[in-house]
């Protein structure tokens, strides 16, 4: 049975973003990582603050693992440039004042492997397919193939052709799941995608005729729920941190209500929402977003 149009069940909309250095929590988001993992092999670093002024000399402690592994606890804060492990370097402004278990997390991609289908190459690692499109990575084809596009929701890049084995490569370029905030709920959404066409009709044609040109797409909500701050608080943020685009979720067949149903992936622009929402409150307001990029499908799990 094909997927409706339009939301069914569950929860409508989800909303996610992604929050300057991959920061989730509610204290000092003062992080910001430096020299980018030296791995040959993608890599993930999580970093949650453990201690709170429990440090030598009162300072705050943090711990830290890659890849899910083991975490290397308890490290004092020392407000210079501190390196984890392949060279992967972090530094906090401050060496106190921090929330516990607030956490900060990045995702590196090197030398990625891909499923080749010319002429559209996709990240083999299903887990690494969310892509950053704040900080694009870079799609490389051994055979020389001229790269077109990237996909950020499913991790697709799509060339002229593809020559030889692809490859992507970007610090920070992909989005563990660890580092998403989600920060409220859309209901009543509307998504609508289009495409371009140019005229090609001639004189003396019967049927008209037309070349296909760039596609995109917009969309709304009708209200949207805050679940721990205000949305405009999330984005002001990401804004001054040089990051623009957010994470939605669109479910239109979502029967178990669990937000694992049929859903759109889009990373949109956010393009007109309430100032100032009361937190924990339902705005019933128009919310108004542009596309940025492909959109994916997703199939109920």
């Amino acid at each position: 049975m094909g997927s409706p149009t339009t939301p069914t069940h569950g929860k409508l909309g989800a909303l996610y973003v992604l929050r300057p250095n991959g920061f989730k929590g509610s204290g000092l988001n003062d992080l910001t990582w430096g020299v980018g993992s030296t791995a040959a092999d993608l890599t993930y670093y999580e970093v949650v603050i453990d201690g709170v002024g429990t440090g030598g000399g009162g300072v705050d402690t943090f711990k830290w693992r890659v890849n899910g592994g083991a975490w290397t606890e308890t490290v004092d804060i020392t407000g210079a440039a501190q390196t984890l492990a392949d060279a992967q370097t972090l530094t906090f402004a401050a060496t106190t004042g921090h929330t516990a278990a607030d956490q900060w997390v990045i995702g590196n991609l090197k030398d990625e492997p891909t499923t080749e289908a010319t002429p559209l190459a996709q990240i083999t690692d299903a887990t690494a397919r969310l892509l950053n499109p704040n900080a694009p990575p870079v799609w490389t084809d051994a055979g020389g193939g001229t790269f077109l596009s990237q996909n950020f929701t499913n991790g697709t890049g799509t060339f002229t052709a593809v020559a030889g084995a692809v490859t992507v490569t970007g610090n920070n370029g992909y989005i563990p799941t660890a580092a998403l905030q989600k920060v409220g709920y859309l209901l009543d959404w509307s998504l609508t995608v289009n495409l371009d066409m140019a005229d090609m009709t001639a004189m003396g044609d019967v049927w008209k005729t037309a070349l296909p040109g760039q596609a995109g797409g917009s969309g709304s909500a009708n209200a949207y729920f805050i679940g721990g701050q205000t949305l405009l608080n999330c984005l002001q943020e990401s804004i001054a941190a040089g990051d623009k685009y957010f994470l939605l979720q669109l479910f239109n067949y979502d029967p178990d209500q669990d937000q694992t149903g049929d859903h759109f992936n889009a990373w949109v622009t956010f393009t007109s929402f309430a100032l100032a929402p009361t937190i924990n409150a339902v705005v019933k307001e128009t919310v108004n977003f542009q596309l940025h990029g492909a959109i994916s499908f997703t199939e109920d799990a």
